[in-house]
């Protein structure tokens, strides 16, 4: 994520302190963020040079006005201004960051090869609140291809607790212990 979209990320963080008004810019950029995902030519807009400021605020206000609280529009059209709409993503990547840091809170997502039980779910939730010590925000995902077992992804590290991974490192261990052997082999038979 580069510094200048951490940097406007900061700006409308502390602005949306200031006004009490976190809550409500948070789900505005999930909703705006979202979007941007979602929809090809919303993306391409963003990047696209040729439009010029006055109608990328046309595009803006049409999308965005009164849907949005006024701060995070505002805000919209001020990057737009400033010709920073192409970063907007990283920009609600960092916002989220600084809001889920400030609410103690943290996403995770966890793959399982299986469907698993409320119950069990509850647990590993448990589990990972008491390990990095904040609330977590968790989406499960089906993933058939770890053949059992989970994989969690939060704060960029990967916790591999599926049967593949399980079954490729004994696989890698079996392979080195075999490459040892043919090698003492061939020095023994020359």
């Amino acid at each position: 994520m580069s510094q200048t979209a951490n940097r406007y990320a900061q700006a409308l963080f502390d602005t949306a302190a200031e006004q009490n008004n976190l809550e409500a810019v948070q789900s505005a950029l999930t909703s705006v963020g979202s979007l941007v995902l979602s929809i090809d030519d919303f993306q391409r807009f963003l990047g696209n040079p040729l439009f010029s400021f006055e109608e990328r605020s046309t595009i803006l206000k049409a999308v965005f006005e009164g849907k949005i609280p006024d701060m995070v529009y505002r805000f919209l059209l001020f990057i737009t201004h400033k010709n920073r709409l192409k970063i907007l993503k990283s920009i609600i990547e960092a916002f989220d960051g600084l809001y889920l840091s400030h609410t103690q809170q943290l996403r995770a997502l966890i793959e399982t090869a299986l469907p698993i039980k409320e119950d069990d779910k509850t647990f590993i939730n448990k589990c990972l609140q008491d390990k990095f010590n904040r609330h977590m925000l968790t989406r499960w995902d089906l993933n058939p291809a770890l053949l059992g077992g989970f994989r969690i992804y939060t704060e960029g590290s990967v916790y591999d607790y599926s049967f593949k991974s399980q079954l490729n490192h004994l696989f890698n261990k079996r392979l080195s212990l075999f490459k040892k052997e043919c090698y003492v082999t061939t020095i023994e038979s020359r």
